[in-house]
């Protein structure tokens, strides 16, 4: 354990966008591009908070064609990572935008990556799909 290993995790956690995105993946992997849809924020900004986490060794990434696919970590050979995001998992349960983003990442979930990438990165509106009755009245 050193110094620098703990740093890394430090600073990885002290942004809140950051933040954001580990308690969006608490949830399970996503791909980058729901995660831009979710946070709301460009797709370069995403990429080096993203960057920033999995040096950190707080997430992995997974790639599968185009997609590349986001998860938490904590396995990684920083052993400050593993136990910031177990004590992660406690904290900003209650938090309004914590919460926002949970329903924002339930529906990128329902979409789908292909969906929200054809959408120009975006999330469709709650009940846009479920404006009209299944017989079409």
């Amino acid at each position: 354990m050193t110094l620098r290993a703990y740093e890394d995790v430090m600073k990885a956690v002290s942004d809140p966008t950051r933040v954001r995105i580990l308690k969006i993946l608490e949830g399970g992997e996503l791909c980058v591009c729901q995660v831009i849809a979710v946070v709301g924020l460009g797709q370069s900004t995403i990429s080096k908070h993203l960057f920033l986490l999995r040096a950190a060794g707080l997430i992995k990434d997974r790639k599968d064609r185009k997609w590349v696919h986001y998860s938490l970590d904590g396995k990684s050979g920083n052993p400050y990572a593993g136990e910031m995001l177990r004590t992660l998992r406690e904290w900003l349960n209650d938090d309004p935008v914590v919460a926002r983003d949970r329903e924002r990442t339930a529906l990128a979930r329902d979409t789908g990556p292909a969906a929200i990438c054809k959408r120009g990165m975006t999330l469709p509106r709650r009940g846009g799909r479920r404006c009209c009755s299944a017989d079409g009245a």
